[in-house]
């Protein structure tokens, strides 16, 4: 799998017009250079190296390292007034890229991005950053030398990374020159900073974002394991989400069960600030009856634009409602004890909520079996988005009280 560095070329922390020589700190490791994306390459080893930059950034000083022939330095010197101008070209700097490919001995990729100013812009240097990676590869990011709102940046092209080219992260790094111990000493040592974890924190924002959508738990399992949770526990919620997809609230309870009583609803490592919001989101299995679980998943569905479970599992709540209520020692998950349920639930209804259990379980019909209703009234509901809401929330109202 190739790997790729993307470093960015700013203008901070300029000395007599050059970046300040810093001894870079890798874990014991001491690279001394100007350029933290030249060290870090010595560092990482990657395939190829992508650098950002706009058209004032300090393309000729970066050049002048490296520039040695007539030629190079004739280049340089238009370089130096492109720049001082503001306005270096793609074609100078790819010039730069390919002499520096052939002195670092990989592929080396220079690209001219916009300042970022405003949200065009900010989009731009996205899709200009994505344009050169491949899918599926390794990618690390260096936000050293950017301009200061471009780490931003650079944590949100992580995430746009991942989600349009598929790559996996391998590291986000800056040289934290400000954080420079012993500055006057030859044995000043400038820590590397891994940005990492910001990134980690962004996908469980992202999860907790998608269940708040869709009600998806699973994607919590595979970060809780990435935060060193075991397997089995972690799995439980996958578990879990699968009895969820399947409407059968009872399976998907008990995972959830035995998931709160093995971590005590404590989290750890990054996960632990998203203990209490996780927690909230499962608490649903804490309900005292499995029709008031029934009841306040449909509500959730309901909540969250999902209308085929929504009008499914209320329609349902509705029948463990008057069975419980009719015989409170049934087996409410009996099939045929339900179905009987069914067959007689019209003779206990008044007349107004014997209009709406019909209204609601027509829904649910033509909802579950996607068919165009004959009815007209359900025709009318389902041709809304706004009035199918509105109708569902009177119709759970009505027929689902608390208890």
């Amino acid at each position: 799998m190739s790997h790729t560095l993307i470093s960015f070329l700013g203008k901070s922390f300029k000395e007599d017009g050059k970046y300040k020589i810093a001894n870079y700190d890798f874990s014991g490791e001491i690279k001394t250079t100007d350029f933290f994306g030249l060290a870090l390459t010595d560092v990482i080893k990657p395939a190829r190296l992508i650098v950002l930059g706009t058209t004032g950034s300090m393309w000729d000083v970066f050049y002048e390292k490296f520039a040695n022939s007539e030629q190079q330095t004739e280049h340089w010197m238009a370089l130096t007034e492109s720049v001082k101008e503001d306005n270096a070209t793609q074609a100078q700097i790819s010039i730069c890229a390919k002499e520096l490919s052939i002195k670092l001995g990989l592929e080396c990729i220079f690209k001219i991005i916009p300042y970022g100013v405003n949200e065009t812009e900010q989009s731009n240097i996205l899709k200009i950053m994505a344009e050169d990676v491949h899918e599926n590869a390794n990618v690390s990011l260096d936000l050293t030398h950017g301009l200061r709102h471009l780490p931003m940046l650079g944590l949100l092209s992580a995430m746009y990374l991942q989600t349009a080219k598929q790559v996996t992260i391998k590291g986000i790094y800056s040289g934290a020159l400000e954080l420079t111990t012993n500055r006057e000493t030859p044995d000043a040592r400038t820590p590397v900073i891994r940005l990492d974890g910001l990134l980690k924190i962004a996908d469980w924002i992202s999860a907790l974002h998608g269940f708040d959508k869709t009600g998806d738990i699973a994607p919590f399992s595979d970060l809780l394991q990435q935060e060193g949770m075991e397997p089995e526990i972690a799995n439980l919620l996958k578990e879990a989400n699968f009895h969820e997809n399947t409407l059968s609230i009872t399976n998907a309870r008990k995972p959830l069960k035995d998931f709160t009583k093995h971590t005590e609803g404590k989290l750890s490592g990054i996960a632990s600030l998203f203990s209490e919001s996780l927690n909230k989101r499962i608490s649903w299995k804490d309900e005292d009856s499995i029709y008031l679980r029934q009841r306040s998943k449909s509500i959730f569905y309901l909540q969250q634009g999902d209308y085929v479970r929504a009008a499914a599992l209320g329609y349902e709540a509705v029948i463990t409602q008057y069975l419980k209520k009719n015989n409170p020692s049934a087996d409410v998950e009996n099939y045929e004890v339900r179905d009987e349920v069914r067959k007689t639930i019209e003779t206990q209804l008044s007349k107004s909520k014997l209009k709406s259990y019909r209204l609601l379980r027509n829904i649910r019909n033509s909802l579950a079996h996607a068919n165009r209703p004959n009815k007209g009234e359900i025709q009318k509901i389902l041709s809304d988005e706004s009035l199918l809401q509105q109708k569902l929330n009177e119709l759970f109202t009505q027929l689902l009280p608390e208890e």
